[in-house]
């Protein structure tokens, strides 16, 4: 099994996020179990995205295996499932 990208996620909390395309992401405002929050400037859209699209961290900026385009669609695949698991409970 490869070594993990992060070894303290807390450490990267308030660090900038890059994409895989090199484009500014947002920042890193929280962790959430298996997942990483990443606000974008201004905070008009937040992303939870699995650790394990976390493909480094160099000590100022997170790195990851997706483009932004990539992150929308994870996030919209993430609220149509939660959605329907909700449904389901009712």
């Amino acid at each position: 099994m490869p070594d993990p990208a992060v070894i303290d996620w807390d450490r990267i909390i308030r660090k900038n996020v890059r994409s895989k395309d090199m484009e500014g992401a947002g920042n890193v405002v929280a962790i959430d179990g298996d997942s990483v929050v990443i606000s974008t400037q201004g905070a008009q859209h937040q992303y939870k995205v699995p650790k394990s699209h976390i493909e480094g961290y160099n000590g100022a900026e997170v790195y990851l295996d997706l483009s932004v385009s990539e992150m929308s669609s994870l996030n919209r695949m993430i609220i149509t499932n939660l959605k329907q698991l909700a449904k389901k409970k009712y």
